[in-house]
């Protein structure tokens, strides 16, 4: 299982450097964001079609779990861009994060997963990892707009984790690839309905699309989706959510801020280093 670890923390990071250089660059509107959805989701369909998708596993139990996850996911990126665009940075992250706590939780009471104190203990030493890497990077004005949308976003971030517990429900782990399959093909039609009435109805532009760059773009952040999410699917059948969340959350602080020096040179701050120590001390505690 340590190599689905690496492939999801490996894929994640990618896609936050993805997301990041979106946002950016090409995020202008909320049409922009939900037609870029349905490109990027159309792409990670046709990767799940080359892993192999079994049409026997499409029955309405599916359907619905994954109309979850894709409902839940598209919601849980657009507040959380939302809420950056209300709101500073780091409290955005750690809040967000904070919804990890839901699929833990929901491991614990309904599927009976192992929950040794000194697990607890290491949760608690990556909350702080997430708000000293938060230390130092400016902040903003917090008003109501983005409270709002943090909280969803969060319970969002969360409701994406339970569906990941819930899919070893319905499929087994050889057809991983058609849960996903069926979530980010129903993510990818929301996403162009939604887009489209926003263009249509909301005369907003997506003219700058045309681009080399956004191709780029668009299939990085396939890709490494993709491959993050078919690694959680993997994980979550074999693991604890009390692991398997913490360790795959706080090892992204850690990466974040090495991926934030080596591609976008930005200062690695004292308390960075600390929150990378601590991260790993909290990786450490979670894995015993």
């Amino acid at each position: 299982m340590i190599f689905f670890f690496i492939i999801a923390i490996i894929c994640f990071t990618f896609q936050n450097i993805s997301f990041k250089q979106f946002s950016s660059v090409f995020m202008k509107n909320n049409a922009s964001y939900f037609i870029f959805n349905a490109i990027y989701f159309t792409i990670i369909c046709g990767i799940y079609v080359v892993f192999g998708i079994s049409a026997s596993y499409f029955e309405p139990r599916t359907i619905a779990l994954g109309l979850l996850f894709a409902s839940s996911f598209i919601l849980a990126i657009f507040l959380y861009m939302k809420a950056l665009e209300n709101g500073p940075l780091g409290l955005s992250f750690l809040f967000f994060s904070a919804g990890i706590l839901a699929p833990i939780l929901f491991g614990i009471i309904v599927y009976q997963e192992p929950a040794p104190p000194h697990r607890f203990i290491g949760l608690a030493l990556l909350f702080v990892a997430f708000f000293v890497s938060t230390m130092g990077k400016g902040s903003s004005k917090i008003n109501k707009k983005w409270i709002v949308y943090i909280l969803l976003g969060s319970l969002s971030n969360g409701v994406i984790g339970i569906a990941i517990k819930l899919s070893s429900t319905v499929v087994p782990e050889n057809a991983s690839s058609t849960f996903l399959f069926i979530g980010f093909a129903q993510a990818a039609i929301i996403s162009l309905i939604i887009g489209v009435f926003l263009i249509n109805k909301c005369k907003m532009k997506i003219s700058h699309f045309r681009a080399l760059p956004f191709a780029v773009v668009a299939i990085a952040t396939a890709v490494s989706t993709a491959g993050g999410n078919y690694a959680m699917v993997v994980l979550s059948l074999n693991v604890s959510a009390l692991v398997q969340f913490p360790v795959i959350n706080g090892s992204l602080v850690i990466t974040s801020i090495i991926a934030s020096r080596m591609v976008y040179k930005e200062q690695v701050l004292k308390q960075h280093m600390l929150a990378i120590l601590v991260g790993l001390a909290a990786i450490v505690m979670l894995s015993l």
